[in-house]
């Protein structure tokens, strides 16, 4: 994850002054990929992770 200064630089770039992905990437020292993914997020909370539920096919039944 970007510090938020470098995410506030990117969606300032790319959004208000209108400089392509591979330019602010390679002012940055970025992956374009990386560019384009903080331009256009909206949303900066963490997705909470699902919890894995696993059965025991041969212990189970035991139990």
């Amino acid at each position: 994850m970007l510090a938020v200064a470098e995410i506030n630089y990117i969606r300032h770039e790319v959004n208000f002054k209108g400089c392509g992905y591979s330019s602010v990437a390679k002012k940055m020292g970025r992956d374009p990929r990386t560019v384009k993914k903080y331009a256009e997020m909206e949303d900066f909370n963490e997705k909470p992770k699902k919890k894995l539920t696993r059965t025991a096919p041969v212990i189970g039944p035991v139990k």
